[in-house]
């Protein structure tokens, strides 16, 4: 044979690899799409709408904040020993299903068990233990099994899961304002579940590119708990950065999330205006999806123009805004405070798609491979744990002594005065830090 066909022929074989790779790329791609899509439509057709479902039981502002309260403390307990038994037992994918299983069929019994207070915390505590390690594990599971040069991407991934809750949370919406409309929306989210489930099975991406890497640190590693990832937090200076800030910001969204369409609905009553108030919170909540999809898909590109910690931190700086337009920033319920409503929306999904996608990334990127799983189980801990329960129980409080317009005010004027504080004394040490390096 020739050297030209040999040379010819070679090419050819080297073409078709990469076509073949480029197509398993894409399709691997297109399932985490859909990964996304519908596990963010399950949860968002019935989530952000538990407030309301609670006053909707005959609740009160101080009960729903206790309530929502335990949650995340269970969160907190429990969401790094799932990501610690992950990572022992490398069967990642087994246990997101597991416990998402779970977790939906202790989400669906709670519209049995309204009746009782203590059952009815009982079971959002089940549900929360086991829901714990679900958006943690599946985002630690996505990342790993991205190429390195891929994961400035992750974001343009996560948005499907922003459209899918869009498109839940909306549907909802219009549900709750029937007569049977809560009956309707657990049905949907049982629906819903049941078909994210089935994606889960089909879908979630083998973690390829880091098996090798953690059997190999597994071998110096033989235990895996939770002491270990706490070494790390607080032994990293970016690290523990990186929670301070998803605690700031899960305290934040904690009270907005719990109390900011129970103040939109109780400002339609006052005015008479229930009728349309499904209709308009609905085009908030499409605002709410707008803002996060848009955030994921340029997250990757601010991230590398001004780095990762530049975008973290001011999205974080853009939380008390947030809480000044849900108070209400014109006259009564006009059109000025209804585009109030509709920003806040779209910057609130905002804030969380920088934080978040740049948080995700940059844990997994820092963390030993052996408890990455775990870390970033404790990032969600830090977000709904720590940052959720104290927003969730102060949030009530206040919003029970003050009413709630009030209440945001008061805590956006001191998120603002706190986040002023700390971004001076970065300010000021920056320059202190950057000459001992240079010495």
């Amino acid at each position: 044979m020739a050297p030209t066909q040999i040379l010819a022929g070679g090419s050819s074989m080297a073409s078709t690899k990469r076509n073949n790779k480029a197509d398993t790329n894409i399709s691997s791609t297109n399932k985490i799409r859909l990964l996304y899509f519908f596990y963010r439509f399950s949860t968002g057709s019935l989530n952000p709408f538990m407030s309301i479902y609670m006053q909707h039981v005959g609740m009160d502002a101080d009960q729903i904040g206790r309530l929502q309260a335990i949650r995340p403390v269970m969160t907190m307990l429990s969401a790094p020993m799932w990501g610690g038994l992950a990572d022992r037992t490398g069967s990642k994918k087994l246990v997101l299903i597991l416990a998402f299983f779970m977790s939906f069929l202790c989400r669906m019994s709670t519209s049995f068990l309204a009746g009782n207070i203590m059952t009815f915390a009982c079971s959002l505590c089940a549900s929360s233990v086991f829901y714990a390690p679900v958006s943690s594990l599946l985002d630690s599971i996505v990342v790993s099994s991205l190429e390195e040069h891929e994961k400035v991407n992750f974001g343009r991934l996560r948005l499907w899961g922003e459209l899918g809750n869009g498109f839940g949370s909306t549907i909802t919406m219009n549900l709750i304002n029937h007569e049977s409309g809560f009956e309707y929306m657990f049905l949907l989210h049982g629906v819903s579940s049941i078909v994210a489930l089935i994606v889960m099975l089909y879908c979630v991406p083998p973690n390829q590119h880091t098996t090798k890497k953690i059997v190999a640190s597994q071998m110096t590693h033989r235990t895996i708990d939770w002491k270990e990832g706490i070494r790390v937090v607080f032994g990293n200076v970016q690290i523990l950065t990186i929670f301070g800030l998803v605690a700031i910001t899960g305290y934040s969204t904690a009270i907005l999330e719990n109390f900011c369409y129970i103040n939109i609905r109780q400002l339609y009553t006052k005015h008479g205006m229930m009728n349309v108030a499904g209709r308009d919170i609905s085009l908030y909540r499409v605002c709410f999806s707008l803002g996060g999809t848009l955030t994921w898909w340029f997250s990757g590109s601010w991230s590398k123009r001004l780095g990762s910690e530049v975008v973290m931190f001011a999205s974080v700086c853009c939380l008390p805004l947030c809480f000044f337009l849900y108070a209400g920033v014109g006259s009564e319920l006009d059109g000025l405070t209804k585009v109030g409503f509709l920003t806040s929306e779209a910057i609130r999904s905002g804030i969380f798609a920088a934080l978040w996608g740049n948080a995700t990334i940059q844990v997994n990127k820092l963390s030993p491979d052996h408890v990455s799983s775990m870390m970033q189980a404790m990032l969600e801990a830090t977000y709904r744990g720590i940052g959720h329960t104290t927003g969730s129980y102060s949030g009530g409080i206040l919003c029970k002594r003050l009413d709630i317009s009030a209440a945001f005010l008061v805590v956006g004027k001191g998120l603002a005065s706190f986040l002023c504080m700390v971004g001076a004394i970065g300010f000021w040490t920056y320059p202190q830090r950057s000459s001992k390096k240079t010495e």
